[in-house]
């Protein structure tokens, strides 16, 4: 197999909000760690996988496709053969809104150039070799949707199912020497919210350490199904509180020795490629509120939202009722596949998409795209911020319509039987 992978820094050079929660309006104070974009090439005779793993909150899907113009003009790599993912750091930059008038820097496209390098990068750092995967288990998050009173609060419930998996994938040259670890879990990296600090987070953490441990090599990140996912270090009996970042060092440190145990061991297994790749996109139904709804809305909340209720309400006839949520299916192998979708997916979703494909090995990214999150029926149903407000605060005219679980099952279904 031809290999191929490279990384490119992308910390902000000049000052800008930071992302993840609404109460920050001060720009950040410095650097803790940098932020980077991470990629690797996976080719066989006949076929060949991207992937990108980046630093960053998240970002629309006019990057992706940014992206995957480059890709294709340059190298010849189709849109459906390149998997992007975000860590969703909420100690990195305010994407969106991150524009400078004065020295004419947007991130935006500071971000593109960026990662257009390590694109370049990475075709100048081909090797050949193999590729291995493998998966560990480990009590690193908590689901964070806990219901009290017949209400969902976000608060620490230990009982509830958690993604526990930490799945692997292993580049190694022709000399068998380590060059690439880009890794899977499922967990907000939501700790720090009190600082105001650039940071990478856990997942950045782990990577300064694999790459340290492994002479040569570059690790990244591949964020999963964390729509209801939490750091277990942030769950401080009924409720979650901010982090330092000797805690988050904590978490980075057992992390990594579970993926140094993998490779000590011995414990994977060599990929024979297949990569074959299909893209795709599942519609998502909205449960639309009248325009009245959001013009009362507007005129009696007093949170932020107040403006966001006033935009829904008139662009009302501009805003579609169906949502169009990016996703792919690659199959790495016979035995095992790496799925993604946009937006903050919660874990049910990713079980519904195993359901389909039975006993095959299942890589599952989430945070390909900024949407929203992308609940189950049984959270729609049980309401709660992934269940309905976070559509709302989104824009949408309403959250998510019951019903979404079988159109995510029939979807990948549809797409799976075809690489089959």
């Amino acid at each position: 197999m031809i290999l191929g992978i490279a990384k490119e820094m992308v910390t902000p050079c000049v000052l800008s909000k930071m992302a993840g929660y609404a109460s920050r309006t001060e720009t950040f104070k410095g650097i803790h760690d940098d932020l980077y974009v991470k990629a690797c090439l996976m080719k066989n005779e006949t076929d060949q996988t991207f992937i990108i793993g980046f630093d960053i909150i998240q970002f629309s899907h006019i990057l992706n496709e940014k992206i995957q113009d480059y890709l294709y003009t340059k190298y010849s790599i189709k849109k459906e053969q390149v998997v992007i993912s975000y860590s969703h750091t909420h100690a990195g930059p305010e994407v969106k809104s991150f524009k400078q008038r004065d020295n004419k820097l947007i991130y935006e496209d500071f971000l593109f150039e960026r990662t257009k390098c390590c694109i370049d990068k990475v075709f100048l750092n081909l090797f050949d070799g193999d590729a291995y995967y493998a998966v560990s288990t480990g009590d690193w998050n908590v689901n964070r949707r806990k219901i009290v009173d017949n209400e969902v609060i976000m608060a620490p419930n230990y009982d509830a199912i958690k993604d526990r998996d930490l799945w692997m994938l292993i580049l190694k040259d022709s000399d068998g020497d380590i060059r690439g670890i880009f890794y899977n879990y499922s967990c907000h990296p939501v700790t720090l919210s009190t600082t105001l600090f650039i940071s990478s987070e856990y997942p950045g953490r782990i990577n300064q350490l694999l790459e340290a441990k492994y002479y040569g090599c570059i690790a990244g990140f591949l964020q999963g199904s964390a729509g209801n996912m939490r750091p277990l270090i942030s769950a401080k009996g009924n409720k979650f509180n901010p982090c330092s970042f000797e805690e988050v060092d904590r978490m980075a440190l057992s992390m990594t020795a579970a993926i140094e145990s993998v490779i000590n061991k011995a414990a994977y297994e060599k990929i024979q490629p297949v990569l074959k790749a299909v893209s795709f996109i599942i519609p998502a139904e909205i449960e639309a509120l009248s325009k009245e709804q959001f013009e009362q809305m507007a005129q009696t909340e007093t949170s932020g939202m107040k403006e966001r209720y006033k935009y829904v309400a008139e662009h009302y006839d501009e805003i579609k009722d169906v949502v169009d949520i990016h996703a792919g299916l690659v199959k790495l192998s016979n035995d095992l596949y790496l799925a993604y979708m946009g937006g903050e997916v919660c874990y049910e979703i990713k079980l519904i998409v195993q359901n389909v494909l039975k006993d095959k090995k299942l890589i599952f990214l989430g945070y390909n795209e900024a949407i929203t999150y992308i609940p189950s029926d049984r959270i729609i149903q049980e309401g709660g911020y992934e269940g309905s407000r976070a559509q709302l605060m989104a824009g949408f005219k309403g959250p998510f319509k019951k019903g979404i679980d079988k159109t995510v099952e029939e979807y990948f279904r549809k797409n799976y039987e075809s690489l089959k």
